[in-house]
C-alpha cells in the first residue's frame, strides 16, 4: 500500500481540481469592451491558465513529495550532493552506431516530401490564406516593416511570401504553401535529431539502441502531416524545435557552449519577428533557462546568454528607425492585450459533455508529469542526467506552448500545441516497453543467443517494413495516396512543384469571389489603396494595392485600443470606394469599432450591393 500512496494522493488532488473547476475564476475585467466569447461569458483570459495550473501543480507536487518520502532508493534535489538527480551523467558511447540509421530517416523524409501531391495545395481559403497574401503586398508597396501592417502572426509569419519574392521576384499562394511544406520537412528533420540525441543517452547495447531509435524516430516523423498543418506541429513550430535542440546541446555538451548560449540569447528578439506566440513562449523558456543557470551556478553560460540577448536588442534599437520600433512595440502590445478577448474560446471542463479531446490532453500531460518524476529520481531506472535534461526541456517547452490551447481552445489550437508532450508520451511508452524486454530473462536469453547477422536481418526487415508503411500513406496523411501514386509524384516532383509555385493564385477563386474582385477592381481603379470592413481580406493581393491603414484585418480595429489610430491613419488616405460589408461572417464584429464605423458613415454613402458585397462611395462635399 505504501508504494501506491503517492499515486492515490495525486489522483485525489486531481479529482478535487475537476470538482472545483467551475469555481476557479479570476475576476473579470469589467472595463473590457472587446466583443467576443469572453465578453459574453464574462471570462477573464487568465481563467483557463489558472485552472490548468490548479489541475496539474497540486497533484504532481503531491506525487513528487510522497514519492521521495516513500522511496528510499531515489536521487534528491541537493545539487551539492552526489545523489543529486542531475549528477549521474554518463558520456554517450559509440555515437556512430546510429549515424547510418539517422541518414536513412533523412533520405526517407526527403523522398516522402518529393512524393507529396503538390496539386492538392492549389486551393484558397479567402479568410485564413489572406493573412499570408496581404501583408507582403503592404510591405512591397511601402517598404516598411511594422508601419505598413499590424501583424497577427508576426513579420516573418505573415510575410512568408517575401522569402520567395526576393529569390524569384514574385510570390503566389502556391509558393507560400510550398514554404510551409518545407517548414514541415524541417520539423521532421528536427524530430529525427531529437530521437537520435535522446537515444544516444540510453544505457542500451547496440541492438536495443538501434531498435529503439528506429521505432522512436519512425513514430515521431509520422506526427507532422503535410496535408494537415495543425497536426501536432504547425509550420510555426520549426523555430521552437530548433531552439530546444540548441538549448539541449548547450546544456549537455560543453564544446562551443559559449557560442551556443550567445546564439540562444539572440532568440529573444528574432523569435518575436517569427511568430508572436512562439516568440512569447521562447522568451518564457529563456527566463526559465536563466533561472536554471543561476541555480546551478553556471555564471559563464548565463553571461553569454544575456550577452546575446542584449546585443541583439541593442542592435535592433540602433539599426531600426524610431517609428518602426514604436510600431513594433505597439504591435506586441496589441497582441498581448486584445487577442485573448478577440478570439478566446473557453477550455472545456474535463469529463464534461463533448470534452473527450480536451480531457485526453490534460490526462496525457498529467501522466507524463508523474512518470517524469520517476524517470528523474528513480535509482532503479537510473537515467543519464543528459537524457533527463532533454526530456525535461522538451516537456516544459510543451507545457509552455500548450498555452495556445488554453487561450483559444478549439480543435485547431489543441492539435498543433500537442506535439511536444505527445513526443514525451511516445518516449515513455517505448522506454518502458524496452525496460520490460531488458528485465525479462526469457527475452534476454533469446536475444543474447542471436547471431550478429540475424540481428542485422531483423533491423533491415524492420526498416523495409516501416518504409512501406510510411509510404502507404495510412499513418500521416489526411487522404490516402497509393504507393503507385506517390511513386508517380516522386518521378514528376519537379513538374509538380513548378506547377504549384507558378499557377496563378487567381485561378483558385470561386466564381462569386472572382466576380466581386472584378467589380472591386473596376470601382477602385483610381484609388491607390484598398479599405474594407469585412472578413474577405484577399482583395489587396489580387488588386495589387496595399491597405489604406496598417489594420489589414478589420477585426484589428478595436474600440478603446486601436480605433482612434485607425481613424487617424484612414483620414490620410481615404479612397473613393470602400467595401463596407461582404457575405463572409467569421471574426469581424461591427460592435468592436462603433466610432470608426460612425466616421465611415459620415464620410461615405451606399453605392451598390453586388451579390452581397456592399460598396460605399466617398461623399462629395
Amino acid at each position: 500500500m505504501r508504494k501506491y500512496f503517492p499515486i492515490i494522493i495525486s489522483c485525489f488532488f486531481l479529482l478535487i481540481s475537476i470538482l472545483f473547476w467551475d469555481k476557479i475564476k479570476v475576476p473579470y475585467d469589467v472595463g473590457n469592451l472587446i466583443i467576443g466569447e469572453y465578453y459574453f461569458k464574462r471570462i477573464n483570459p487568465l481563467n483557463d491558465l489558472v485552472r490548468f495550473l490548479f489541475f496539474i501543480v497540486p497533484s504532481v507536487s503531491a506525487y513528487l513529495f510522497f514519492y521521495l518520502k516513500t522511496n528510499k532508493i531515489t536521487y534528491n534535489f541537493n545539487k551539492n550532493d552526489k545523489e543529486y538527480f542531475l549528477n549521474n551523467s554518463i558520456k554517450k558511447n559509440k555515437n556512430q552506431i546510429l549515424n547510418n540509421y539517422f541518414f536513412f530517416f533523412i533520405v526517407l523524409i526527403i523522398l516522402d516530401f518529393l512524393s507529396i501531391d503538390f496539386e492538392s495545395f492549389l486551393i484558397i481559403d479567402t479568410f485564413h490564406d489572406s493573412v499570408f497574401l496581404t501583408p507582403p503586398i503592404n510591405y512591397l508597396s511601402n517598404k516598411e516593416f511594422f508601419q505598413s501592417t499590424l501583424y497577427d502572426y508576426g513579420f516573418i509569419g505573415n510575410n512568408l511570401g517575401l522569402i520567395f519574392n526576393y529569390i524569384f521576384g514574385f510570390f503566389t499562394l502556391g509558393s507560400i504553401n510550398f514554404i510551409k511544406l518545407i517548414l514541415i520537412l524541417l520539423i521532421k528533420f528536427s524530430l529525427i535529431l531529437i530521437a537520435k540525441k535522446t537515444t544516444e543517452y540510453l544505457d542500451y547495447d547496440e541492438f536495443y539502441k538501434r531498435l529503439f531509435f528506429i521505432l522512436f524516430a519512425f513514430t515521431l516523423i509520422c506526427l507532422p502531416n503535410y496535408y494537415d498543418f495543425t497536426s501536432y506541429f504547425s509550420p510555426r513550430s520549426t523555430l521552437y524545435l530548433l531552439l530546444i535542440l540548441l538549448i539541449g546541446s548547450a546544456l549537455c555538451i560543453k564544446k562551443f557552449s559559449e557560442i551556443k548560449f550567445f546564439i540562444i540569447g539572440t532568440f529573444s528578439l528574432s523569435s518575436l519577428f517569427w511568430w508572436f506566440d512562439i516568440g512569447f513562449y521562447i522568451n518564457v523558456l529563456l527566463i526559465l533557462l536563466s533561472i536554471y543557470l543561476v541555480i546551478h551556478s553556471k555564471k559563464r553560460n548565463l553571461f553569454f546568454l544575456l550577452f546575446g540577448l542584449f546585443s541583439s536588442w541593442i542592435a535592433f534599437f540602433i539599426l531600426f528607425p524610431s517609428e518602426e520600433i514604436k510600431n513594433f512595440f505597439y504591435n506586441i502590445r496589441f497582441i498581448i492585450f486584445t487577442t485573448d478577448y478577440l478570439i478566446g474560446v473557453e477550455y472545456l471542463k474535463p469529463f464534461s459533455e463533448g470534452s473527450t479531446r480536451w480531457t485526453k490532453a490534460l490526462l496525457i500531460i498529467f501522466i507524463c508529469s508523474l512518470i517524469l518524476v520517476n524517470l528523474n529520481f528513480s535509482k532503479r531506472l537510473n537515467l543519464n542526467a543528459n537524457l533527463k535534461i532533454y526530456l525535461n526541456l522538451i516537456f516544459i517547452s510543451g507545457i509552455i506552448i500548450f498555452n495556445s490551447a488554453l487561450t483559444r481552445s478549439d480543435a485547431y489550437h489543441l492539435k498543433y500545441s500537442s506535439g511536444l508532450y505527445t513526443l514525451i508520451f511516445i518516449f515513455i511508452i517505448y522506454y518502458f516497453l524496452f525496460f520490460y524486454l531488458k528485465e525479462n530473462k526469457v527475452f534476454n536469453i533469446y536475444f543474447t543467443k542471436l547471431k550478429r547477422n540475424i540481428k542485422q536481418s531483423i533491423i533491415v526487415t524492420l526498416l523495409v517494413a516501416i518504409s512501406l508503411l510510411f509510404f502507404s500513406g495510412y499513418l500521416n496523411e489526411k487522404k490516402h495516396n497509393s504507393i503507385h501514386t506517390k511513386l508517380n509524384n516522386l518521378i514528376n516532383f519537379n513538374t509538380n512543384i513548378k506547377k504549384l509555385i507558378t499557377t496563378n493564385t487567381k485561378d483558385y477563386l470561386q466564381k462569386d469571389e472572382l466576380a466581386a474582385l472584378q467589380r472591386y477592381k473596376s470601382l477602385s481603379s483610381k484609388d491607390k489603396c484598398i479599405q474594407y470592413f469585412a472578413d474577405d481580406n484577399f482583395f489587396p493581393f489580387f488588386l495589387k494595392k496595399p491597405t489604406c491603414t496598417k489594420f489589414y484585418l478589420s477585426n484589428q480595429i478595436v474600440r478603446d485600443f486601436s480605433e482612434e489610430e485607425f481613424i487617424a491613419e484612414f483620414q490620410k488616405s481615404m479612397p473613393n470606394m470602400i467595401l463596407y460589408e461582404s457575405p463572409t461572417k467569421l471574426m469581424f464584429n461591427y460592435n468592436n469599432l462603433q466610432k470608426a464605423m460612425e466616421f465611415v458613415r459620415d464620410n461615405y454613402e451606399f453605392y451598390e450591393n453586388f451579390n452581397g458585397f456592399i460598396f460605399y462611395q466617398k461623399i462629395k462635399r
